[in-house]
């Protein structure tokens, strides 16, 4: 019998152990993993960033309750960040939390040579699911802002193997300077990172009036950057968007290395042109097939019929702009409310000038010590992009920024911003730094600044 106490006692300490979750490993230390209150399988696939549609969320489960979280996101057409982090869910917050983050910079030269370079480990923060969305909040680079990414499609889906290249076809005019593709390798029964891109979308022809304007949509997987080419009617002149751009001066081209292009002022000269968008990785590249575009001639202005009434009084010219220093003047008469950014964040050596207005428009003005304008910062209900800033010069590089949840559109040198344009249909913005002196525009801390305090 006295054998038996010490074998009764062992047992009894086990159960209460096991009754308390404890564990091998200390029941303090481990993440609840198994009290997980969600199914983490319907968190499970591949999703994309909501607004800018760059960034790439790929979201496994793991066996030990946790998930698996991988992010690529270009930041230009040569770079893009590679971030990897597993987290588990906390109940008490509602969100999946991790801090074993590692974030790498992956750049590509001309021929696809890619060097790494590691921005930093052990990163801390957390994804909040929310109907279909996952936010991420980067708490170790808190710049990027929470970033939401939305549900596309599961992994066997999104892994599933496709054709690597789609050839135009013989009807279709082939451009001169051919795809950097030696073969067509078979399709692999898994996913295969380094295979060809492939093409999801071509973009379809398009029918526009002179100076009018249209948009080219293609779609991709597998691919680092992205070139929109333009083909001339005998296919025998190849231009990529920059050299279009030069070739058609008054022709605007919005987004050249993104899936959809935006073209505007289109001349009645690029009638029979053809475009299509060669996306490339270091494996090689593939082009979407072409499509035309037809320009139609503007109508013929007619004689306006004489007013039978001559107002006492004409309306002013809409285009007509007023300065004033007084912010409520400019306020009531363009109708459109503003918060001027704090002096603190004014880049150094300007300082405010004027404020001035039209209808439906209002904008600061800041200049430096020789009174030459340098910023200006506009707000409007009814204009957006270049029509709102004014500014036509071309600028080499075009990208995405997300700031504390505020998507902008930059245009400048790919590092620092001589435009950049954010909002939606009813308040529109535009910061123009510096015009046309690229290389010399705002930084993403002091793009932060203005936003944060303009908005």
């Amino acid at each position: 019998m006295k054998k038996c106490i010490p074998l009764v006692l062992a047992l009894c300490l086990l159960l209460t152990l096991t009754a308390c979750g404890g564990s091998a490993r200390g029941g303090d230390d481990a993440p609840a993993a198994t009290q997980t209150v969600i199914n983490l399988k319907d968190w499970e696939g591949f999703y994309t960033e909501e607004y800018a549609h760059r960034g790439e969320l790929t979201v496994t489960a793991n066996p030990e309750g946790t998930l698996s979280f991988v992010i690529d996101w270009p930041n230009d057409a040569f770079s893009r960040a590679h971030i990897e982090m597993t987290g588990y869910y906390d109940p008490d917050q509602a969100v999946f939390v991790y801090s074993d983050g590692v974030c790498i910079n992956r750049s590509f030269d001309e021929q696809g040579k890619e060097t790494d370079s590691v921005l930093y480990t052990r990163g801390s923060g957390s994804f909040a699911p929310a109907q279909g969305k996952l936010i991420w909040t980067d708490a170790t680079d808190p710049g990027r802002g929470p970033s939401s990414f939305v549900y596309e499609s599961s992994l066997e889906e999104h892994n599933r193997p496709q054709t690597p290249v789609i050839i135009p076809s013989s009807a279709t005019p082939a451009p001169t300077v051919a795809p950097v593709v030696t073969s067509t390798p078979a399709p692999s029964p898994t996913y295969a990172p380094d295979a060809l891109p492939i093409i999801t979308k071509s973009p379809t022809d398009e029918t526009v009036k002179e100076g009018g304007s249209c948009m080219f949509v293609a779609r991709y997987e597998n691919a680092i950057w992205a070139v929109w080419h333009f083909l001339s009617p005998d296919g025998q002149t190849d231009l990529t968007y920059e050299a279009a751009g030069k070739q058609f001066p008054t022709l605007e081209i919005i987004n050249g290395m993104y899936s959809t292009m935006t073209l505007k002022n289109v001349p009645k000269e690029l009638s029979g042109w053809r475009v299509f968008c060669r996306y490339s990785n270091k494996a090689g590249s593939a082009d979407t097939k072409t499509a035309l575009i037809t320009v139609t001639a503007s109508p013929s202005p007619t004689a306006a019929p004489q007013p039978t009434v001559v107002p006492e009084t004409p309306t002013p010219a809409v285009n007509e702009w007023v300065d004033t220093g007084d912010l409520n003047e400019a306020v009531s008469k363009s109708g459109i409310s503003f918060t001027p950014p704090l002096a603190q964040v004014i880049p150094e050596g300007l300082h405010f000038l004027t404020y001035r207005y039209r209808t439906g428009v209002i904008e600061a003005a800041y200049a430096d010590d020789s009174g030459t304008i340098q910023m200006r910062i506009r707000k409007s209900n009814s204009l957006s992009g270049s029509d709102l800033s004014g500014d036509n010069n071309s600028y080499s590089k075009t990208w995405d920024l997300t700031l504390k949840g505020v998507a902008l559109q930059c245009l400048g040198d790919g590092t620092t911003a001589n435009v950049a344009y954010f909002g939606n249909q009813n308040n529109n913005y535009s910061i123009n730094y510096n015009p046309g002196k690229e290389g010399s525009g705002l930084t993403a801390d002091q793009l932060n600044s203005l936003v944060n305090c303009i908005q």
